[in-house]
């Protein structure tokens, strides 16, 4: 009897320290965005004064100084193209080489498995190091300060995991699959497209989701490739609250929830297939 209470009170302590951390977990991941989203209706004076609290009247005009002085409706628009754009380019790309890595015979493609040790290779190379030859490949192709070199640019990099997580999901259906399709008459790109591309739906949304939040705040290859302001993308636009003496608090911080608060909206509708589609492409395979 004893033995079972004991049990149950280590039970108990290990689930109100569980419950404890995963409090704190969450103290510690939201309240930077409420921390961004009070300061953002602040004044210079009580921002500075009551830097921690809520706004004691609400000032709307920082959004409507915020959104006008960064032109952040150009930059909203520029930065949906080029992440539509990448998204267009990634996921058939993606698709269609990590099904040939994982469902292709060696006998047909000898090389695929150096061929997948080169795109996993591609993951752990860190993008700084490649800006000054990324920089010259795109001079060099005519293609500086445009939407599309950072269109190519994004996909290239992002491709490597792409591929390495479509694999798991390809490598993981039947193979009774593709027999059955090569039954009734598919070749390899009907079988490829109608039968095992919808079971990877899971996967191509973890993909787009994360590469779609990536290219969506990613500032330093943006900051090299496009000079003109009509060509920035909204990360770039938020730079222009910061000067060599001063920056501008509550308009930073109003620009700031007006570019994060519509993706976290999304993350949070779409997290469920996010994070079960993040796991299961990690572990198959």
């Amino acid at each position: 009897m004893n033995r079972l209470s004991e049990g149950k009170t280590k039970k108990r302590l290990f689930l109100c320290f569980k419950y404890l951390v995963l409090i704190l977990m969450l103290i510690i991941t939201v309240y930077p965005v409420l921390w961004m989203i009070f300061g953002a209706f602040k004044d210079d004076y009580e921002f500075y004064n009551n830097i921690w609290g809520m706004a004691s009247e609400p000032r709307i005009e920082n959004f409507i100084n915020a959104w006008n002085r960064a032109d952040l409706g150009q930059k909203y628009l520029n930065s949906i193209i080029i992440t539509v754009l990448f998204l267009i380019l990634l996921l058939p790309i993606a698709s269609c080489a990590a099904y040939v890595i994982a469902r292709m015979p060696k006998s047909k493609f000898r090389c695929k498995e150096i061929i997948y040790l080169l795109l996993l290779v591609g993951i752990v190379i860190p993008r700084g190091v490649l800006a000054i030859p990324i920089y010259q490949v795109i001079v060099a192709l005519g293609l500086a300060n445009t939407r599309i070199s950072l269109v190519l640019v994004y996909v290239a990099q992002f491709l490597s995991f792409s591929i390495f997580l479509m694999r798991g999901y390809y490598a993981s259906l039947p193979k009774g699959l593709e027999d059955a399709a090569r039954i009734d008459g598919c070749g390899w790109f009907k079988s490829f497209w109608y039968v095992m591309t919808p079971l990877t739906k899971p996967g191509l949304l973890t993909v787009a989701i994360f590469g779609g939040l990536n290219v969506w705040n990613e500032y330093f290859l943006s900051s090299i490739l496009i000079r003109s302001q009509e060509l920035q993308t909204i990360p770039l636009g938020l730079a222009i609250f910061v000067d060599d003496h001063n920056v501008y608090y509550p308009e930073l911080f109003a620009a700031l929830t007006i570019a994060t608060v519509p993706v976290v909206i999304l993350y949070i509708i779409a997290q469920k297939k996010f994070i079960q589609g993040l796991t299961a492409g990690a572990v198959k395979g």
